[in-house]
């Protein structure tokens, strides 16, 4: 029997865990005041904007997965290519790095997060965005992350004048619990508090976005008003008792997960010791495999007929889509390049994302990723309403299904999920990190239902990853492993590099036995905070 809310995870009547604490208060605010799960977590996504501007956005994108009484539902807000892309134009943003006007999507955050609420919102519209303009206007405490990510991207942000202005007052960093106040993104967020997506996606703040990019963007105001965001499918599969709920394509990672998890079944991973050169040699490969399936094989939604679509869902979930072919050899590890050619032409996925899960009184739930593609996106901020814009552009592919075109979501490895155990026990599960993402949360559900540890404890073990490219196994600085595994790792063919300090970010919750409880992961900070109850 799972036991995920040990001594060490808070536990309340509901639960908010985030990168950033002023988000997970503001959060905390509204199931306080009779939120339900999605209100909550459409507030803490317009605080992100605010708190953790690296990721959290109203100029980028992302996904939300959510369950309120018997409602589960897939919430796709991925940023769309401009209508006017080309593979000359996709290749030529590429040689600059995206970082070009060029390589700005349509943003999809307000879209999204408007959706879930007319879908499932309890609170007025109004209430949910308070928290966001009020550390807009007054100014929110800098944490030593979100310190230490603009020092990462200065360079970047300096290039662009509204963004130097905003981020480096002075053109310094921001100290560690300095007030930054952005009263042109707080001008913005209150013309989305009163006419909703209209007053992101026309009117002045569509102009100043058109404007603020500049005679060299692809992206036009009829891009902006075309936008939807979109209720999807979820994908499922059976783990050893637990029916895990990912995100669908647009989403890779959820796929990804999925085939991860039908061949760690296959291969018995429950019955190898954790923290073993055996396991990890086990995770490694089947995550080389489903990259391989994540990178080349899958495409935008709409891109195939249905029937096509429909089969590559049955591929996803079966064991022998990879191992028939490729069988894991116990004995040593798989050379990536035999399992495709195209190996060379990968291009790398950026990991700046953030991820948060919210479980309110009623045992509603969601988990919900956002991202900018590259930390601070394009490093271009709105000129009068101080967004910071994607560079989603840049995350279609050379090769595969994947490859550029106009007006459709570029695939990404965000995978929001959930773990159903009975009728109304619930895993909420996540993690930026780009194309780690989908090893990450494999590595959380082995160790939550394989070993049955706490959230705490799931959270805190090491993790590796091997991303097909490049052929190596990849470990965390900041949690090693022991010098003998890294050696019968060798000894098997991996090259181990500690080329990460950290791999993911699991701000995670679960709601078991009428509780809920949820951790923040230390390797980038945060808080998990609950809902406690009545005295």
């Amino acid at each position: 029997m799972l036991e995920p809310l040990g001594p060490k995870v808070v536990v309340g009547r509901g639960v908010v865990t985030s990168v950033e604490s002023q988000a997970t208060a503001v959060g905390l605010r509204i199931l306080q005041a009779g939120g339900n799960a999605v209100d909550t977590a459409v507030a803490v996504a317009f605080a992100l904007a605010v708190t953790h501007p690296s990721a959290g956005n109203i100029g980028g994108g992302g996904f939300m997965l959510l369950r309120l009484g018997d409602a589960v539902e897939a919430i796709d807000f991925r940023e769309n290519s401009p209508g006017r892309l080309t593979p000359e134009e996709f290749a030529a943003l590429i040689r600059k790095h995206a970082r070009t006007p060029s390589s700005v999507g349509v943003p999809g955050t307000v879209a999204g997060l408007h959706l879930a609420h007319q879908r499932h919102g309890r609170l007025p519209w109004a209430t949910l965005l308070a928290g966001a303009i009020e550390l807009a206007r007054e100014g929110a405490r800098v944490g030593a992350r979100q310190a230490r990510t603009i020092s990462w991207s200065r360079e970047k942000l300096a290039k662009n004048p509204a963004a130097r202005a905003t981020f480096l007052p002075q053109g310094n960093v921001p100290s560690t619990g300095a007030r930054l106040r952005q009263p042109a993104l707080a001008l913005a967020l209150e013309r989305i508090r009163d006419q909703g997506p209209a007053g992101f996606y026309s009117g002045p703040t569509a102009e100043d976005l058109i404007a603020s990019l500049g005679p060299t963007a692809l992206l036009t105001l009829a891009d902006l008003g075309a936008y939807r965001a979109e209720v999807r499918t979820p994908l499922t599969l059976d783990y050893r008792g637990v029916r895990f709920v990912t995100m669908p394509p647009p989403s890779g990672g959820g796929l990804a997960l999925l085939s991860m998890l039908s061949m760690l079944d296959r291969l018995d991973i429950e019955r190898t010791p954790r923290g073993s050169s055996d396991r990890y040699h086990l995770l490694a490969e089947v995550s080389r495999r489903a990259q391989v399936e994540r990178q080349l094989l899958v495409g935008p939604p709409g891109v195939d007929p249905a029937d096509v679509e429909a089969e590559q869902a049955r591929r996803w979930v079966n064991a022998d889509t990879w191992l028939a072919a490729h069988p894991v050899d116990p004995a040593h590890k798989t050379d990536s390049l035999t399992l495709d050619a195209r190996f060379s032409e990968i291009l790398a996925e950026s990991e700046h994302t953030t991820h948060f899960s919210v479980v309110d009184d009623q045992g509603g739930v969601v988990s919900c990723t956002v991202t900018l593609s590259a930390s601070f996106g394009a490093g271009i901020v709105t000129e009068k309403t101080g967004i910071v814009l994607n560079n989603a552009v840049g995350s279609f592919a050379k090769v595969g299904k994947n490859v550029p075109r106009p007006g459709v979501r570029t695939v990404s490895s965000m995978a929001p999920t959930l773990g159903f155990v009975g009728p109304r026990d619930v895993l909420v599960l996540g993690s930026p990190g780009g194309d780690t993402i989908p090893s990450t949360l494999a590595q959380l559900v082995v160790a939550l239902v394989d070993d049955r540890l706490t959230l705490d404890q799931a959270v805190d073990a090491p993790r590796i990853f091997q991303g097909f490219v490049p052929d190596e196994l990849s470990t965390e600085r900041s949690h090693p492993l022991p010098p003998d595994v890294v050696r019968k790792l060798e000894r098997l063919g991996h090259r181990v590099r500690a080329s990460r300090t950290a791999i993911g970010d699991a701000s995670i919750a679960a709601y078991f036995s009428g509780r809920a409880g949820g951790v923040h992961d230390e390797r980038e900070g945060g808080e998990a905070r609950a809902l406690d109850d009545p005295e």
